[in-house]
């Protein structure tokens, strides 16, 4: 597989655009505490990171199917890569506004519609089906190691150089990925493919569905559950690491650990060659996912914290590979941009409410109430597709 130059380009184009995103990530919740921002504000931030999604989704998907994935790849890397350099000089000139940082992710959401199902619909097309696994698992694990390393650079260059550097490294990494990823090689799709009407092509996203009772059923948990992960990683774990410990310095180190838990997770799971037909651990690793939140909010101590974090990156990164490797290996390539737009739109559906809820719990009750209702969520929904066959027969 690593003979194949277009894996190898995708994979290095995505190690370096990896490299940038570890410390946007760890940066962002504390740009906005550095311009007195508040729990809401970080809740708002991630739901004008979602609301453009939920209007695009579901017509992004037919054009993902539709238009070179190449193409889509290349610009949107560019376009993301010039959006995070003007935030670097607004910080840098001293004119950077909580506004800029809601319209920033706003701009950044409304690119992600295109370009998550444009990169799990592209691998098919560029290694062989047996090789899905391990594609996907390299991908999380080189994912994994820069997120381990990511957050304790971030710290250690924002206390040294200002938290301007890791917006403007996002942005240099996107553009240098843009021109990594130039570098693929695709066959050109056939013309007939683009005959379609857009009426037909989007009853056919959600004939697949219908046709594939167990996708549609696994969306629907995967949504709920969603409101409990997405809210515990971006709201709910840096007020933590800020309350309970050093603020970013803890938040890095959290992150760290989450990311070694989640390299063991891709590693473990590369091993295998299918994963469709023992799908009820997308679940079981969902649940267990639920439990360790629900310790974390109990635990005071540093340590078992970072011990926690790590069992939280094992079973986030062992639910979400399963997941698409599966999608990958039953669904015919020609859908996956739909199916992957379906997926993405049920697993943000309900994230504004759920962000402005637990936002709301964190500034008016505490912060340990929202973590055990983040990890009751969790449980609660991984175990109906736990108990009920229909959501784990992923071949019939």
């Amino acid at each position: 597989m690593w003979r194949n130059k277009n894996f190898t380009m995708l994979f290095s184009g995505q190690i370096i655009s990896f490299t940038g995103i570890a410390l946007f990530s760890t940066s962002l919740p504390f740009l906005i505490i550095y311009l007195d921002g508040q729990a809401s504000d970080i809740s708002a931030t991630q739901s004008m990171f979602i609301i453009p999604q939920l209007f695009l989704l579901l017509f992004g998907g037919m054009l993902v199917d539709q238009l070179p994935k190449k193409f889509l790849i290349v610009v949107i890397n560019i376009m993301r890569g010039l959006a995070l350099l003007l935030i670097t000089y607004l910080i840098l000139s001293g004119n950077i506004l909580i506004w800029h940082i809601y319209l920033l992710s706003f701009f950044l959401g409304a690119l992600n519609t295109l370009y998550r199902p444009t990169l799990k619909a592209i691998l098919p097309s560029i290694v062989d089906r047996q090789h899905l696994v391990k594609a996907n698992s390299y991908r999380s694990m080189a994912q994994q190691v820069l997120e381990m390393v990511g957050p304790v650079l971030a710290a250690y260059l924002i206390a040294t150089f200002g938290i301007f550097i890791a917006f403007g490294m996002n942005g240099l990494s996107f553009l240098l990925a843009a021109f990594t990823f130039v570098l693929i090689s695709l066959e050109k799709k056939p013309q007939s493919e683009f005959k379609k009407t857009m009426f037909l092509q989007f009853k056919e996203g959600f004939q697949i569905l219908f046709k594939h009772k167990w996708l549609g059923l696994s969306i629907l948990i995967g949504s709920i559950v969603n409101i409990g992960v997405a809210s515990f990683d971006v709201i709910i774990l840096p007020i933590y690491a800020n309350e309970y410990f050093n603020g970013i310095e803890s938040f890095g180190w959290f992150l760290s650990s989450m990311a070694l838990g989640a390299f063991l997770g891709a590693w473990l799971i590369s091993k295998q060659s299918e994963v469709s037909k023992s799908f009820k651990k997308y679940y079981i690793f969902m649940f267990s996912l639920g439990l360790l939140i629900l310790f974390l909010s109990f635990s005071n101590y540093f340590l078992m914290s970072l011990i926690i974090m790590f069992g939280i990156g094992f079973s986030i990164t062992s639910f979400v590979i399963i997941w698409d490797s599966t999608v990958q290996e039953l669904i015919e390539e020609e859908y996956l941009g739909r199916v992957t737009s379906l997926q993405m739109f049920g697993g943000l559906l309900f994230l504004p409410i759920g962000y402005y809820i637990f936002g709301f719990l964190i500034e008016y009750i505490n912060i340990q109430f929202a973590t055990i209702l983040s990890g009751l969520i969790i449980m609660s929904a991984s175990l109906v597709g736990i108990l009920n066959d229909k959501f784990n027969r992923a071949k019939h």
